[in-house]
């Protein structure tokens, strides 16, 4: 993907139209925005059309306006700057001739008007299906086609960028200025998965997140049980039963909270944290735990990269990620409880 932003880098360079493939959802309106942003035209609008939302007459009345109406055009709100024609191959043949003669004579004409207007526009066209066969089977013009695909640009789908995963994750917590850790095994998790809706996908679950997270990192149990906690047959590999992680219930909450901080406890005043320490000091809380009970619990929190378990004096000790565990089930408790409390208000 690395090569696409030096292409795409590139093409912002040269004022000529753009034509970007790639499966929906792959982010080629971001492509888009990102170009402009790069380009001469970047103090000037960047305007964005998704071109199957309308009938054909809608579409025409957007694109160029309406003289008795009074309203101008996108054509003409994006002048100097950009115009971003999103589903281009969704647009009937009849608009596709008035599309060329804005690419040939950079004029546009408002609707119900007998005078042109002068459109210094540069056109960015997307589509999600290749446009070549389309011109094939006659349903897009020739003409335009030649017209719009000076400079072109094919995007992947996420699955085959799956790197980019990380960057895209930093870029909507920053949009929405959200200092937020990401826990490894979410990371892992989102690494693993296979997008079918590929950026937009992407998207929409971390606006989940960001949503939902009551802490300062985003945890496992954050994560929607769909799809992440799931089987999606022939699309990723089967996992045993002890393999498939839970969501954490509230009692499962309270549990690994207790445990947390009788090791985070220990850890501070330099003795060992063991099953037994633990256990015995739960007999006064209000989830008492036997030994063997403790033991589980530890397996699930050193399977997750929040303890590590040492023999002897070692003991066990709580890692930064299980620090920010701690944090975010303490944040997440005092929510719920907080909650509670005005439902019983409330009552």
């Amino acid at each position: 993907m690395i090569e696409k932003k030096f292409i795409a880098k590139k093409l912002a360079r040269a004022d000529l139209p753009i034509i970007i493939e790639g499966p929906t959802g792959s982010g080629k309106q971001m492509f888009g925005n990102a170009i402009h942003n790069e380009s001469n035209r970047k103090l000037l609008p960047f305007v964005s059309v998704n071109c199957s939302t309308f009938s054909d007459e809608q579409l025409q009345y957007e694109l160029f306006g309406s003289e008795h109406d009074e309203k101008a055009g996108l054509f003409e709100k994006a002048e100097g700057g950009t115009i971003f024609l999103n589903d281009i191959s969704s647009i009937s043949l009849q608009l596709q001739a008035q599309l060329l003669r804005v690419l040939q004579e950079r004029q546009v004409q408002r609707i119900g008007s007998a005078h042109f207007k002068l459109a210094d526009v540069r056109i960015i066209a997307s589509s999600a299906a290749a446009l070549q066969p389309l011109v094939a089977e006659g349903s897009m013009r020739e003409d335009l086609y030649y017209h719009l695909n000076v400079l072109r640009i094919t995007l992947p789908s996420l699955i085959d960028r799956s790197s980019d995963i990380p960057l895209l994750a930093a870029s909507f917590l920053k949009k929405r200025q959200q200092a937020l850790r990401i826990d490894k095994k979410v990371m892992d998790i989102l690494m693993k998965y296979h997008w079918p809706g590929n950026v937009l996908e992407l998207k929409n679950i971390f606006d989940y997140l960001m949503t939902v997270c009551d802490g300062r990192s985003i945890q496992l149990h954050d994560l929607p049980k769909e799809p992440f906690l799931t089987k999606e047959p022939n699309k990723q590999k089967k996992e045993t039963k002890n393999q498939k992680d839970k969501p954490l219930t509230l009692m499962d909450k309270q549990e690994y909270l207790f445990i947390l901080e009788s090791i985070r406890a220990s850890n501070e005043e330099g003795e060992p944290a063991s099953r037994r320490i633990i256990s015995d000091s739960s007999k006064n809380s209000r989830h008492p735990l036997t030994p063997q009970q403790v033991r589980h619990r530890l397996d699930f929190l050193e399977k997750n990269d929040y303890i590590t378990k040492g023999r002897g004096r070692a003991g066990t000790k709580i890692t930064l990620e299980g620090l920010d565990f701690l944090q975010s089930l303490t944040e997440n408790l005092q929510t719920i409880q907080k909650e509670a409390n005005q439902n019983a208000i409330l009552d």
